[in-house]
């Protein structure tokens, strides 16, 4: 059984995949393209992480393919319903992520509400200029968390022990929990002092910060965005960020990597490059997990396939 590997997974991870299969590499490849869709033809299972597409032109290429396992939660860069008509399986490890996305959603929020970005950018410019960098404290604010997944949650739990009061918006959670207590989006936007979104990318949830929706952000408030890019207008953003109206932390992009323009060099957004899931913990327990979903549909066991 051949194995095609795009991206880079921990030794350990190859290692393990080994014993199921033989295991093709592509991952350091400088023709990866080139070389995804000459290996997919024989290929049985693919294992990517964010940056390989499968989409439908390598589908048809795939003669063999069983399973399309995704290191990571997001399966936006896999052509789902092509994959589905060829019957094969398409899996990810949606666990592994959490506690490291939680924990730089928190950096971003914290850095953007006291300027630790722009003030270490200025300093190293050699400017002491502390009146320009006033922040603002988490202590009595209001976080509204955009979809209350198990991420979203963990940033619940870690920032209530800030003293900050907690709510959210999610169509799929019926009610108020103990932590947090449930609103529409619209009342979450005009109210919250921060606002963290943690929701997957689909047609639902596209530009679903809009334009409208960005005004209805109260003056100086903190937009957080760990979860996927397109969710929010970042032109609308990037705008509004530079007339100091709102204030935010972006991990995800619409295209990645964004266009550096000068509004964006220039902006107080604090960015970072799609790096929720990149700690050393995170990685390798999205790898094991992804080794064992394979194993268990190789098994005849199903509970990990997402599209069945």
């Amino acid at each position: 059984m051949k194995i095609l590997v795009c991206d880079n997974l921990e030794n350990k991870v190859i290692e393990k995949l080994s014993e199921l299969g033989e295991v093709t590499n592509i991952s350091d490849s400088k023709t990866k393209t080139e070389e995804l869709i000459s290996n997919i033809v024989d290929t049985d299972i693919v294992v990517i992480r964010s940056s390989t597409k499968i989409n439908k032109d390598i589908l048809q290429e795939a003669n063999k393919l069983k399973i399309i396992a995704r290191c990571g939660v997001g399966i936006d860069n896999i052509d789902i319903e092509e994959a589905t008509n060829k019957e094969i399986y398409v899996t990810n490890s949606p666990n592994a992520n959490i506690i490291s996305v939680a924990e730089l959603t928190i950096g971003l929020i914290i850095s953007a509400a006291r300027n630790i970005h722009t003030s270490n950018n200025s300093l190293k410019d050699k400017n002491w200029d502390r009146n320009k960098f006033l922040g603002t404290e988490l202590y009595k604010k209001q976080l509204g968390l955009i979809g209350f997944g198990k991420a979203a949650r963990e940033v619940a739990k870690r920032l209530t022990a800030f003293g900050m009061d907690i709510v959210f918006y999610d169509p799929y959670v019926d009610v108020s929990v103990d932590e947090a207590n449930k609103v529409e989006l619209d009342e979450l936007l005009k109210t919250s002092d921060v606002i963290s979104i943690h929701v997957v990318k689909n047609e639902e949830t596209k530009n679903m910060i809009n334009d409208e929706k960005l005004n209805l952000i109260k003056k100086g408030g903190i937009l957080v965005n760990t979860s996927r890019g397109g969710i929010v207008d970042e032109v609308a953003l990037f705008k509004r960020s530079s007339d100091h109206v709102i204030f935010a932390g972006l991990d995800v992009f619409s295209q990645e990597p964004p266009d550096i323009n000068e509004t964006f060099s220039t902006s107080n957004i604090v960015t970072t490059p799609h790096l929720g899931a990149s700690t050393q913990e995170a990685q390798l327990r999205a790898g094991l997990e992804t080794v064992q979903n394979i194993s268990d549909i190789l098994n005849g066991e199903l509970s990990s396939v997402i599209n069945i």
